[in-house]
């Protein structure tokens, strides 16, 4: 037996003409919502951008920046800068300071406690994932990325720690091959990463680097409870050291 594809689309329609018609009406009507790539993907990469200029420490809390400043560091219009503006506000890694300025929200010692308790259930699980998918590859990269951050430590670098700090994780959690757990993991960071500012005053450095060695540590002799552990103390740590940067004593 022998089915026409288009009398399957629209049975009822037996004019060859009429169902050419009408198939084209019904792809037009999938379509109709559909944006032009080119002007989708120049929005999505400012998007991106902004991300990176929060995860990668260009925004410390304090900080203000402007839709005009932004649009002209991109060599954008100042459309998609907004909607992604829009869009860090909804998710709560950015929000308006004062009149046109955007900055870092105040995170309160219940927020930061939150994105804690959060952090300690995800990222040891990416982590975990990331040793059964290890490879030669990534063993060498993570070994570069402990001696940018050595380097950063010494010279005292706030920013180009932060970056660093950055780059070490998500080389960890993009082994783990989630884009699902990613994603989560990198929204949570946009809250927080601006935070890491305040580790530099405390000397933390020192500590993190030398948590990091034993995440490493663990994950080269392929002992996933070893890197957790160094994983959690990392997490943990630097949190207190923010409570005590940002909050004191009080709640």
């Amino acid at each position: 037996m022998i089915f026409d594809q288009k009398s399957m689309i629209f049975p009822c329609a037996t004019d060859p003409v009429k169902q050419d018609q009408r198939l084209e009406a019904h792809m037009h009507s999938a379509l109709e919502t559909v944006k032009p790539v080119r002007h989708r993907s120049m929005h999505e990469e400012v998007y991106q951008r902004m991300c990176e200029l929060i995860l990668e420490g260009n925004l410390a809390p304090g900080e203000r920046l402007t839709v005009a400043s932004i649009a002209t560091a991109f060599d954008v219009s100042p459309m998609p800068v907004r909607e992604a503006i829009t869009r860090l506000t909804a998710s709560g890694a950015l929000t308006v300071v004062a009149g046109r300025s955007i900055g870092v929200p105040k995170l309160d010692r219940e927020m930061f406690t939150d994105l804690r308790n959060v952090r300690l259930e995800i990222e040891p699980l990416c982590l975990r994932w990331a040793i059964k998918n290890a490879t030669p590859e990534f063993y060498r990269d993570l070994e570069l990325r402990l001696e940018h951050m050595a380097e950063a430590e010494r010279d005292n670098a706030v920013k180009g720690f932060i970056h660093a700090n950055y780059n070490f994780h998500f080389s960890i959690y993009r082994q783990a091959g989630s884009p699902v757990l990613l994603e989560i993991i990198s929204n949570i960071w946009l809250r927080v990463n601006p935070y890491f500012h305040l580790l530099q005053k405390f000397g933390h450095y020192k500590i993190s680097n030398e948590q990091h060695r034993e995440i490493v540590a663990g994950i080269n002799s392929g002992n996933a409870d070893r890197a957790v552990t160094a994983l959690v103390d990392d997490i943990n740590s630097a949190y207190d050291t923010m409570i005590n940067a940002k909050l004191g004593t009080s709640t």
